[in-house]
C-alpha cells in the first residue's frame, strides 16, 4: 500500500465510489492509493508537463496499475473522458483551480463531485464552484508541516446563496470548530492584535482589521 501524507490521506478519505480524474496528478500516489484501497476501480491521472508526466507513467507502471489508472498528457480538462464523474484538483492556487474548471465548462456536465485543495483564494473557490452548480458537502482542515490546508468536497446540487462568513470560514468548518480550525484563527487573531498594537495604520486598514477581528471572534 502506498504511503500518503496527511493532506493526501484526507483527500483520499473524501473520495466516493466514482471514476475520478486527478488533475495535476504529479507522482500519482493519490490515485494509486485510491485503487489499492478499493475506493475506485478505474481512474485517470492528468499531467500537462512532460517531466512530471513521464514520472507519473513510471510510478503507475511500477505499482502495476497503469491499466486501471490511465495517465493522460493534456491541459486540465481538455481531453477528459466522458466516463469521469469526479474531479480532484489539489496543490494549486485557487485562481488556477478555477481557471481549469472554467476553461472547459462543457466537460463538467457529467461531473458529480469536485474535491479541491486550494492553497489560496479559498473563499473565492467556494463561491465560484458553487456558482457552477455545486454545493459544499464536506470540508476538512488539517495542519501539516506548519501549513494549514482546507480541503473541500463539492457535490452536484442546486445551491442556495452562501453567506459571506460561510465563504470565508467554510460552512462545515465553522460549524464543527475543530481544534485545528480554532488554532488557525486564534493565531490570526493574535497576529491582528500585534499589527494594531505595533503599527500606525491608515484608518481604512485599521477598520478592515477590526472588522476581521469581529468576524474571527464570532466564529471561534
Amino acid at each position: 500500500m502506498v504511503k500518503l501524507s496527511k493532506r493526501l490521506r484526507t483527500i483520499h478519505d473524501l473520495v466516493p465510489k466514482c471514476v475520478p480524474a486527478d488533475i495535476g496528478s504529479d507522482h500519482g500516489k493519490l490515485m494509486i492509493a485510491l485503487f489499492q484501497s478499493g475506493t475506485i476501480e478505474k481512474g485517470y491521472a492528468i499531467e500537462n508537463k512532460e517531466g512530471p508526466y513521464e514520472r507519473l507513467k513510471n510510478n503507475l507502471t511500477e505499482a502495476g496499475v497503469i491499466d486501471k489508472i490511465i495517465p493522460l498528457f493534456c491541459d486540465g480538462l481538455e481531453d477528459l473522458p466522458q466516463v469521469v464523474d469526479a474531479l480532484i484538483i489539489a496543490g494549486m492556487g485557487g485562481t488556477t483551480i478555477l481557471g481549469i474548471l472554467k476553461k472547459h465548462l462543457s466537460k463538467l456536465s457529467n461531473i458529480q463531485t469536485i474535491i479541491v485543495d486550494a492553497h489560496n483564494s479559498i473563499p473565492l473557490v467556494r463561491k465560484e464552484v458553487c456558482r457552477l452548480g455545486f454545493t459544499i458537502a464536506d470540508e476538512k482542515i488539517i495542519k501539516e508541516k506548519n501549513i494549514y490546508y482546507e480541503i473541500i468536497k463539492f457535490i452536484r446540487a442546486d445551491c442556495a446563496i452562501i453567506g459571506d462568513e460561510d465563504l470565508e470560514f467554510g460552512p462545515v468548518l465553522r460549524q464543527e470548530k475543530s481544534a485545528v480550525f480554532k488554532e488557525k484563527y486564534r493565531n490570526r487573531l493574535s497576529e491582528i492584535n500585534k499589527i494594531i498594537a505595533e503599527s500606525d495604520l491608515p484608518k481604512e486598514r485599521l477598520l478592515a482589521l477590526n472588522q476581521e477581528k469581529s468576524r474571527l471572534k464570532r466564529n471561534l
